[in-house]
């Protein structure tokens, strides 16, 4: 009897290893035809798959209509899939295609939108090899309403693995929005097309103005080798179209291509002890307002930036002038307040390897805007074609304390639009230090080793610095130019101001 048990054990041990088998949709009643409502046939699969052994919820070859949903209590949780654990969603690649119908997400009620696929607190979860078409041309936001359609959307949980699928044409707040208390999400070899401002079509999604291609709060996520793109992006930078958000700690995304975002990525705690141990590498961000966007809430520290590919393109918008490489803001320089994104110092930043450059504009444009850091690193990094900076240091309530930048190339930075701004390769401001008694200031800053160039000439009456420095007085000190090389154009035109 005892041996007949151990082997039972030994029975289920392999089922939660390997599965238990494959459900067909079309078993269920899953037309794939593109006009029946699927709904209800793919929740009867998916309602019929064990949650304590992984099950494979199959969707032959079609397109799988989704026309209705479940309203919750939960704000902006309604739902058409209810997921429970342990399933593994799969397709036959684009040929399997979900797709929302029209028009049942542009009602000017704000209950009228749903997540595709919803899950509270589940685990073991996959999906690969399929395309979800959200359909946003068809379901563009109304006025002052606001409207949250992800494909996947979960709140709580562990172990989702997404990869070999593309999502399509949002017209919703995520196409993949991950929240809560959670850890281990792998999204990798997907595509993300087409999201908030630009759904496919040449009528804007005007109304949503807040918009990601990924949202995820959990720990341990990691995002790999992804395309993430607005494929018009002359409509798509007409609003704020973030490409990841990252808000867990020992996150990377390593290998990513993003097209057309604003920003591509954006790095900020929404849990409270802080955000640490994220990586950033090897990704490429083209034709970007912002490459990477930090706001600091909360204490943040060993974050890495590297190897990263930034180019940079004006806003299709009057909404901003100011376009970024790397981004810490610094919304609040005289006073502190924690919803202005000076909440909290950041400790061991790290940016290393990336290129930036930008493309002519009259927005401004600057490789690195910086505040509130410690102990951190800015080395071996190109810089070029900036027509405001090259890297920006502001003082903030945190200060900012041990700063090495070093063995960078700053070159051939364009014509300055706005005679309002001081440009500089270097341009290092703290009007906080001047309003604020025994404000911490700028300490210990170090720029050594760097390049200075300029392969082409001036332009008639340009006019750029080597370096712009307004500090209070008792902080010059603390800033050390030294040991750098300057081409003969920018070692004439190094410039100091004193206050």
């Amino acid at each position: 009897m005892k041996a007949l048990f151990l082997n039972i054990n030994f029975i289920v041990f392999i089922l939660h290893l390997f599965g238990q088998g494959e459900i067909n949709v079309k078993d269920y009643g899953a037309k794939g035809n593109g006009k029946t409502d699927d709904t209800k046939a793919i929740q009867s699969a998916i309602n019929a798959a064990s949650s304590s052994i992984k099950t494979i919820i199959y969707f032959p070859a079609g397109v799988y209509n989704i026309s209705s949903f479940t309203t919750t209590s939960n704000y902006l949780e309604n739902y058409s899939i209810l997921l429970h654990s342990n399933l593994d969603i799969k397709g036959d690649g684009d040929e399997s295609v979900i797709r929302v119908a029209d028009h049942i997400f542009d009602k000017t009620d704000t209950a009228a939108n749903a997540h595709l696929f919803y899950g509270r607190q589940i685990t073991n979860i996959s999906f690969s090899y399929l395309m979800i078409d959200l359909n946003g041309a068809n379901n563009l936001v109304p006025p002052n309403v606001i409207k949250n359609h992800s494909a996947i959307f979960t709140a709580h949980g562990s172990n989702y693995y997404i990869h070999n699928i593309t999502i399509k044409n949002c017209s919703g707040t995520n196409m993949i929005n991950i929240l809560g208390s959670g850890k281990k999400i792998i999204i990798e070899n997907c595509k993300f097309l087409n999201g908030g401002n630009y759904v496919g079509t040449l009528i804007p999604n005007k109304n949503q103005y807040d918009y990601s291609f990924i949202y995820t709060e959990w720990d341990s996520t990691v995002v790999n080798d992804n395309l993430i793109e607005q494929e018009n992006i002359d409509i798509g930078l007409g609003n704020n179209s973030g490409g990841l958000e990252l808000h867990g700690s020992g996150s990377s995304a390593v290998g990513n291509t993003f097209k057309g975002c604003w920003p591509s990525m954006f790095i900020s705690s929404s849990k409270n002890t802080g955000l640490k141990n994220v990586s950033v590498q090897n990704n490429k961000m083209i034709d970007c307002i912002i490459g990477v966007n930090f706001w600091l809430n909360l204490p943040m520290q060993n974050i890495t930036i590297s190897n990263n590919i930034i180019r940079l393109t004006a806003p299709r918008s009057s909404k901003r002038n100011l376009c970024i490489g790397i981004f810490v803001p610094n919304g609040n320089a005289k006073e502190y307040s924690n919803s202005l994104a000076n909440g909290a110092p950041l400790t061991n930043l790290q940016i290393i390897g990336n290129t930036i450059t930008a493309e002519s504009m009259q927005a401004l444009s600057a490789g690195m805007m910086l505040h509130s850091l410690q102990q951190s690193y800015i080395l071996n990094n190109y810089i070029s074609e900036m027509n405001y900076s090259g890297i920006v240091l502001t003082g903030s309530k945190w200060g900012m304390d041990s700063l090495d930048v070093e063995n960078n190339t700053f070159s051939d930075f364009r014509p300055n639009p706005d005679k309002k701004a001081a440009p500089g390769y270097i341009v290092i401001t703290d009007t906080y230090s001047k309003t604020v008694n025994a404000a911490p200031g700028l300490k210990h800053i170090i720029f050594t080793k760097n390049k200075f160039l300029r392969t082409k000439p001036y332009s008639k009456g340009e006019n750029f610095s080597g370096a712009f420095i307004d500090l209070p007085s008792q902080n010059l000190k603390e800033i050390k130019i030294t040991n750098n090389y300057y081409s003969v154009d920018t070692e004439k035109k190094l410039v100091i101001v004193k206050n």
